[in-house]
């Protein structure tokens, strides 16, 4: 595999595109440079990528091209990226600079990427590895940055311009409809969309077949008011909304099928409805022979609530919502000294969390709890202080930066009914930490950079670490945990890019060595149904390890040759039966993963054809709860497949823009690792986006 995409030499940050500059943000918000001059490793992802050339069906899905990510999908509506092996809680996902991470947000993979809808966006940052010092606590593996789009011309008088698009794809028998409005009227700007999506029951590979009660409903609106104060500075007011009806986990119910040797779950139903508020005011400002030279500020309302419904096999049914209310506010003020760019940033975020829960008996008795799988009525404070500098000696760039960090948790009900016992009801913890990075880039010469650093990554606990009482593997419980400490890491990786007016190149090594890693332990028999349950601890220590290629050729004026590759394993400590710890895998990491295809892109007519290969070895590295995870993962491990696709698209006039594209052309049957369900079919996928 290795040979095969070194062959194809050699690579790019992100698939084929022209030399033009692709600006990251993320990595210094006030003072962005090209992919190719920012010290970490990193990509952009464009709005056209996500919604013209890939007829991406998710935002989670819009990333599974992008070196050195893989997306697990629990199910089709619930997408997780791992990102240099973490995932879930352990990757930071931002929208406009707002973080949508919050303090219920689960161990490994979870939901909640899902309901921050692709049409929002206009691009997308991906940072691999710690990205700490500026966005705080569960930046790990990596962070990702959705920015918005919003109207950006403002000529004089009344502009108003339109989109619709639509999208269909066969073997997920789904339609995909987005109408957008944008425009101004002098200095005043708008933008404003819905999305509708219905997602049907899903036409597996092979001998798969149809995969019943797969489907679900989507709906997303948004608006955006700009308000240009002068050249260099605008209010910005933003609304999203996004609800999820009825998700299904088919995995855990009758309706899933056996895939080289999975257990077929055995509840009659297992669903999710989620829903995604986000408000907020945004001031961002330049100034010229000022005390600063750049100002953003934000001041937010981020709501998030779920609904969990779940029949077992005895007709028994429970029921379990949560509600997350985060007012937040941040600032950050950048200058130009003689000791280089300076950013400095304050921010505060606040969880309100509410939850609830009742179960009915097969015979129909109902029992109302006073809490949810979280305490109820539990606050979760997030504080941080940061400072980053960017200097330039000659040649090398260097990047130092430092933050300090306070959360706070609370709740007083983390057992509503004491004669139950668990270890605790009042929480009042406090935890801290202070977080550094060094990144430094050597201009080699203006076509060769050397990428190098090292960085710290933290976690501080989280409601659901500390507070959950809820059903997890097999019947057993989580259980409530106390004295927790924040999770540490420190990532050092070495990378080399090249820039080219007819090839790219890069690659990367990492190694993340793992500190005070909070993992699941044996809590005995709390319920006495005889099946053993599990509290939290920090007992664990690891390391995770990988490289990251990736690359482009143009052969031609209108011929690209692309490729990339990515590996990393990861070992963490795992309690063993009578006591002690040893060495284990840790769970659910991404395989091998290459992609490598080619493009066809004449400047006349209007036309682009691309062929892609995805390559994926069989992951049979698992970790002790892999190996019992037997509804997802198959005993030893998930196949590796190859699976192809063709893609194209024609833009017969200016105002329209036709796409097709068949994914999985071989009729692959295949699943990703740790996902819940196999992947569709052969997939014939149609799209029409008409502008005017």
């Amino acid at each position: 595999m290795i040979h095969l995409v070194l062959a194809v030499v050699m690579l790019q940050e992100q698939q084929p595109e022209p030399p033009e500059k692709k600006v990251v943000v993320t990595a210094s918000p006030l003072n962005p440079k090209d992919v190719h001059d920012t010290p970490w490793s990193a990509d952009v992802v464009t709005g056209d990528d996500l919604q013209t050339r890939r007829l991406s069906r998710t935002l989670p899905d819009a990333l599974k091209e992008t070196p050195g990510v893989t997306v697990q999908k629990t199910s089709h509506g619930h997408g997780s990226p791992f990102i240099r092996g973490f995932t879930g809680f352990r990757n930071v996902l931002l929208v406009d600079g707002i973080r949508i991470n919050n303090s219920i947000f689960r161990e490994g993979p979870n939901q909640y990427w899902n309901t921050v809808d692709e049409f929002l966006i206009d691009r997308m940052d991906v940072v691999r590895g710690p990205s700490s010092v500026l966005w705080g606590s569960d930046s790990i593996g990596g962070t990702v940055n959705a920015i918005t789009k919003a109207p950006d011309e403002f000529e004089p008088g009344f502009h108003w311009n339109r989109r619709h698009f639509y999208r269909y794809a066969g073997a997920e028998d789904s339609h995909t409809a987005r109408s957008e409005s944008w425009g101004n009227i002098d200095d005043f700007g708008y933008f404003m969309g819905f999305t509708y999506r219905d997602w049907n029951d899903i036409d597996g590979g092979g001998h798969t077949g149809r995969m019943p009660h797969t489907g679900y409903d989507e709906y997303a609106a948004d608006m955006k008011w700009v308000y240009r104060l002068s050249d260099d500075s605008k209010l910005v007011l933003a609304v999203q909304h996004t609800r999820q009806d009825d998700v299904p986990r088919t995995h855990s119910t009758i309706f899933s099928k056996s895939w080289h040797g999975t257990t077929v779950g055995t509840d009659l139903e297992r669903k999710f409805r989620q829903e995604r508020d986000l408000v907020y005011l945004q001031y961002q400002g330049k100034f010229k022979d000022s005390f600063v030279d750049a100002v953003d500020a934000s001041l937010s309302w981020h709501i998030v609530g779920e609904t969990f419904r779940r029949t077992s096999s005895s007709n028994a049914r429970e029921f379990r919502a949560a509600a997350v209310d985060t007012p937040a506010l941040w600032a950050r003020a950048g200058k130009e000294t003689s000791f280089g760019y300076l950013t400095f940033g304050v921010e505060f975020y606040r969880d309100l969390v509410t939850s609830e829960g009742h179960n009915w008996s097969s015979g129909g008795a109902f029992t109302s709890f006073e809490r949810g799988d979280i305490a109820d009525k539990a606050t979760y404070d997030l504080m941080g202080v940061y400072l980053q500098d960017e200097l330039t000696f000659g040649s090398l760039d260097v990047t130092p930066g430092i933050r300090f960090t306070r959360a706070r948790a609370q709740a007083d009900e983390v057992d509503p009914n004491e004669a139950d016992a668990i270890v605790f009801n009042d929480l009042d913890e406090t935890y801290s930490a202070v977080t550094g990075s060094l990144r430094l880039l050597y201009h080699l010469d203006e076509e060769w950079n050397l990428i190098g650093g090292w960085g710290m990554g933290f976690r501080t606990p989280s409601l659901d670490d500390s507070t959950a009482i809820k059903l997890v593997m097999s019947g057993a419980l989580d259980l409530p945990a106390e004295d927790l400490d924040p999770e540490r890491s420190h990532t050092f990786d070495l990378g080399v890019r090249a820039k080219y007016d007819t090839w790219r190149a890069s690659a990367f090594g990492f190694v993340t060595l793992l500190r005070d890693f909070i993992q699941r332990v044996p809590a005995g028999d709390f319920n006495g149904d005889g099946t053993g349950d599990f509290t939290k601890d920090n007992f664990a220590e690891g390391r995770v390890w990988g490289f990251e290629l990736a690359g482009s050729v143009r052969v031609r004026d209108d011929v690209t040759v692309f490729a990339d590759w990515a590996y990393v394993k990861g070992d963490v400590d795992a309690p063993v039966a009578g006591g002690g710890t040893s060495e284990q895998p840790l769970g659910k990491v991404n395989p091998s993963t290459a992609h490598v295809g080619v493009r066809y892109e004449p400047k006349e007519p209007r036309v682009w054809v691309e062929a892609v290969a995805t390559i994926v070895r069989h992951q049979h590295h698992l970790s002790p709860a892999d190996a019992t995870d037997t509804q997802r993962i198959p005993p030893g491990g998930t196949p590796g497949y190859a699976v192809y696709g063709l893609r194209g698209g024609w833009q017969p006039t200016e105002k329209i823009t036709l796409t097709a594209s068949i994914e999985n052309i071989t009729n692959k049957d295949y699943r990703i690792h740790g996902s819940g369900q196999n992947e569709p079919g052969t997939n014939f996928i149609v799209g029409v986006d008409l502008r005017y």
